[in-house]
């Protein structure tokens, strides 16, 4: 089990991390609804902010599932950090006509947010199971 949350923690996390890099890179490059004529320089700090930001946001997770103390049963933990993502998805500025880097945490939110809510229900599935088995090797025994 532990090699599992391992995997995931260094395998998939930098990969979704990885993936939506080349998404801030391009969205840099959509200026919004601003007329025709405009023609303004790449936002590379901006960009450069997205994806730290995604990275931090990654780093979060990672930390979660320390492969010690985490066991894919224990459906409380990202349970918390899918709250925290939901919070920080509906706090992510939604208008509309915004450059195109302002959309790519929110998508990387919402991805993250599905990760941990199969990670919740995992936990809860895998914790009902070994509950039961639990509970009828226990009635048996007795």
């Amino acid at each position: 089990m532990i090699a599992l949350v391992r995997a995931v923690r260094f395998l998939f996390i930098p990969a979704i991390w990885l993936a939506f890099v080349p998404y801030a890179i391009a969205a840099g490059r959509n200026p919004g609804f601003v007329p025709p004529s405009y023609a303004g320089p790449y936002p590379t700090g901006h960009v450069i902010a997205v994806c730290l930001l995604m990275a931090v946001e990654s780093l979060v997770l990672f930390a979660m599932l320390r492969p010690m103390s985490y066991q894919l049963r224990d459906w409380r933990r990202p349970l918390k950090v899918l709250g925290l993502f939901v919070l920080a998805f509906f706090l992510e500025p939604m208008y509309t006509d915004m450059p195109g880097y302002v959309y790519v945490n929110a998508a990387f939110l919402f991805a993250w947010s599905m990760v941990c809510l199969s990670f919740v229900v995992l936990g809860l599935v895998i914790s009902k199971v070994s509950g039961s088995v639990a509970s009828g090797s226990f009635n048996h025994a007795a």
